[in-house]
């Protein structure tokens, strides 16, 4: 039984970890950064009210970077378990080049251009938001700027990339037992803020949860632990269950229905979107979700998600980010000009890495 809950035991590689490109996972992420873009835009100059009234009401800005999240410890640890399952060993030095190829390249020049504004006076960025953005820890210290206040959400990707192969190498049998701590840190959350030392990981630890969900579906479906519940996973409610994630917020924001406010919706939002995950991942050809999903304008705007992701808030920019507001930062330009900018950046910076990143072994 103790083998059932070790990262190296009892592994069969899933048909989806066999496939070259996993179905639906770029029109996840389409969807994802859609519902980024939808939040941000509510700040730029000349936001159309109807956007702005929708935001409201509706948590899309941190749905969406659940979403990626999820995604990405599906992603993440579906692979490593591959690795494992079919050479009996991990390349810690491939996985780290790996995703050192696909993120910092354009982390890195998006950081430098914000230095450049600086340099400039357009904008204003002091040296501690500069190191923490720099050194992926954002999550812990917190950003007050603007331009660089996204980078909190890579600083986790990063954080949980270091720790999850240490995980699957060293602690095969704990993993269980650390995402239980995380877990149980954000369900008693309200009470361990009342505690500085312990507070000081609720940037990591509250942004979790999504990561942990995503992962655990990955290792479920090397486990085979979905398979007699297959068909019950695969009923039509499913195809809902990332709508109902969005849903469960709005009584955190519409007044009269503050009542219905969901004890741990944040919670219950990520696995909603696991299981929209799952049910994305394994619906047939013909399925509306997967037509949708699956759609090729989608796909490339799934595939263009990372340049886009990095590079909107310099386009989606409240006054306070600029000390001259820029009209590369009003609507509807800002959508024109961060779409090129993100098509420029994907071409020229992030696709010759990804080329790099193929190579390795």
């Amino acid at each position: 039984m103790a083998g059932n809950f070790s990262l190296k035991d009892n592994l069969t590689v899933p048909g989806i970890f066999q496939q070259k490109n996993i179905q639906s996972l770029d029109g996840l992420r389409a969807i994802a950064i859609a519902l980024v873009l939808v939040w941000h835009i509510q700040f730029a100059l000349n936001c159309p009210p109807y956007i702005y009234n929708l935001c409201k009401y509706f948590e899309f800005g941190n749905s969406g970077v659940q979403l990626f999240f999820v995604i990405s410890g599906f992603l993440i640890t579906g692979l490593l378990l591959k690795e494992q399952a079919e050479a009996g060993i991990i390349q810690v030095k491939s996985f780290f080049m790996k995703r050192f190829l696909k993120i910092i390249p354009s982390y890195v020049i998006y950081l430098l251009t914000i230095v450049i504004l600086s340099f400039f006076t357009i904008t204003t960025l002091d040296k501690k938001n500069f190191l923490t953005a720099f050194l992926f820890i954002s999550d812990f210290t917190g950003s007050k700027n603007w331009l660089v206040g996204h980078y909190w959400t890579l600083a986790v990707e990063i954080q949980f990339y270091f720790c999850l192969p240490v995980m699957v190498i060293f602690l095969p049998r704990k993993y269980f037992l650390v995402a239980a701590i995380v877990l149980l840190y954000d369900l008693f959350y309200f009470v361990l803020r009342l505690y500085p030392i312990l507070f000081i990981f609720r940037g990591l630890f509250l942004s979790l949860p999504p990561l942990i969900f995503g992962s655990m579906l990955s290792l479920g479906l090397y486990k085979n632990w979905f398979k007699r519940i297959y068909t019950i996973l695969m009923h039509p409610v499913f195809a809902f269950s990332l709508i109902l994630s969005l849903v469960i917020f709005f009584p955190r924001f519409y007044k009269p229905l503050r009542f219905l406010k969901i004890p741990y919706d944040y919670m219950i939002s990520c696995l909603l979107m696991t299981s929209f995950l799952y049910y994305a991942i394994h619906c047939n050809k013909g399925n509306i979700v997967y037509l949708l999903l699956n759609n090729r304008i989608i796909v490339t705007i799934g595939a263009l998600s990372y340049s886009i992701y990095v590079w909107q808030q310099l386009f989606f920019a409240p006054a306070s980010a600029f000390n001259v507001y820029p009209t590369w930062a009003v609507f509807p330009l800002n959508i024109v000009l961060m779409t090129a900018t993100a098509l420029l950046s994907y071409n020229f910076v992030e696709k010759p890495f990804l080329r790099l990143k193929a190579k390795l072994k």
